[in-house]
């Protein structure tokens, strides 16, 4: 399993409440995806709620991200074409 500082992301939001997550990714997002908790973005394993939120735009996948002991973060992740073509093929579209 991958740490979630091994992969380039940026940071969008922090200290965020679920719903404030999920409409900052729909609103950035031109498609919206909601995936079980433990699906994994380039090995990094996503905690939370039973679905987790995910957006695409372009080549850029947006996501809730819960860092223990300091909360919930959506964060940005560039050319994840290879995440993209894995969400779509499973299926998850709202």
């Amino acid at each position: 399993m991958s740490c979630i500082n091994d992969i380039p992301y940026e940071i969008m939001l922090k200290g965020a409440s679920p719903k404030e997550c999920e409409d900052f990714i729909r609103k950035n997002s031109d498609e919206m995806y909601h995936v079980p908790a433990g699906y994994k973005i380039r090995g990094v394993m996503l905690k939370g709620a039973k679905t987790i939120p995910i957006g695409l735009k372009g080549d850029t996948i947006y996501f809730q991200y819960v860092k223990p002991c300091t909360g919930l973060f959506v964060l940005k992740l560039d050319n994840a074409g290879d995440e993209i073509d894995k969400l779509r093929s499973e299926g998850h579209a709202d």
